[in-house]
C-alpha cells in the first residue's frame, strides 16, 4: 500500500542520514529501489504511424490533422510521408472523419481499441500532438512497449520528454524532422532503468514525492505554482503507471 511504502522510504532516509553523519558511503541507500532485472525490449516493428485516443476535437483532432497536413506538403514528406491509422471512438468521430476525407489526408479510421490490442503491437511510431493539460496514459503506454513517440512540447510531456525514444517539436519543421527519424530509424532498446521508470513502483515513489510538497504549508517549498504543477503531473503520472504495467511487463 502507499502507506506501508511511505514508511520504508522513511526509514532508508533515516538510515542514509544516519550512515552518513557517520561518514560511510550513501549510494546504496538512495531512495529509489534497484530496479528489477528486466531484459531490454528488442521489439520488431512491420507497421508505422498511428494514432489512439478519444474522436473528439479538444482531444488533439485539430492539432493532428494540421500536422499531417503540413507534414505531406513540406520537403520531408515528399520522400517520409505520414499515413496514419487512428484508433479510437468519440462523439466527433462523423466530423473529425469528413474534415479528413474533406482535406484528402492519408488517415484510416480503424474504430475502437487499445494498446492491449494484439494489433498495437506492429506499430513503431505513435503520434499524440495533444497540447492538453492531462498526461497521456497512451503515450506512456506506447514508450513502455519500446516505440517511438512524437509528442509537442508541453509541461504534461516533461516527464515523456526525457524518454530517448520521445521526439518532442515545437513547430510544424521540427514535427516533420520527429517524422523523418522515426521513419527512418528503430527506436532504442528501453534500458532497465528506462522500463523502471515507466513502472507502477517509480511512478509511486513520485507520487508520494509530490505528496510530500504538498503537506507543505502555503508559504515556503512546495508552493510556487512549478511545485502544484509537479505535484498534479505526479498523480496523472502515477495513474497512468497502473495501466502501463501490465504492458511494460509483457513487453
Amino acid at each position: 500500500s502507499l502507506g506501508a511504502r511511505a514508511e520504508r522510504r522513511e526509514e532508508r532516509r533515516r538510515k542514509k542520514s544516519e550512515t552518513k553523519a557517520e561518514g560511510k558511503d550513501v549510494s546504496h541507500l538512495d531512495d529509489a529501489p534497484t530496479p528489477e532485472a528486466i531484459h531490454p525490449s528488442r521489439e520488431v516493428f512491420n507497421k508505422g504511424c498511428y494514432f489512439l485516443g478519444k474522436v473528439v476535437w479538444g482531444k488533439g483532432f485539430h492539432e493532428l490533422l494540421q500536422r499531417v497536413e503540413e507534414h505531406n506538403k513540406s520537403e520531408d514528406g515528399a520522400s517520409f510521408p505520414l499515413e496514419l491509422d487512428v484508433y479510437g471512438s468519440g462523439e466527433d468521430f462523423s466530423d473529425v472523419s469528413r474534415t479528413s476525407a474533406a482535406k484528402n489526408l492519408p488517415l484510416t479510421f480503424k474504430g475502437r481499441a487499445d494498446h492491449a490490442s494484439d494489433q498495437m503491437h506492429d506499430y513503431k511510431v505513435f503520434v499524440n500532438p495533444s497540447l492538453s493539460d492531462v498526461v497521456a496514459t497512451t503515450t506512456a503506454e506506447a514508450l513502455a512497449m519500446g516505440k517511438y513517440v512524437i509528442v509537442a512540447e508541453h509541461p504534461s510531456n516533461a516527464f515523456f520528454a526525457t524518454f530517448p525514444n520521445c521526439l518532442v517539436y515545437r513547430d510544424p519543421g521540427e514535427f516533420s524532422a520527429c517524422v523523418k527519424k522515426a521513419l527512418s530509424s528503430e527506436p532504442a532498446p528501453l534500458t532497465t532503468r528506462d522500463r523502471y521508470r515507466l513502472s507502477w513502483e517509480a511512478a509511486t515513489d513520485r507520487f508520494l514525492d509530490a505528496a510530500e510538497l504538498g503537506a507543505e504549508q502555503s508559504v515556503g517549498p512546495g508552493s510556487t505554482s512549478a511545485d502544484k504543477m509537479a505535484e498534479k503531473m505526479a498523480h496523472f503520472v502515477h495513474s497512468a503507471a497502473a495501466r502501463v504495467e501490465p504492458l511494460r511487463r509483457a513487453a
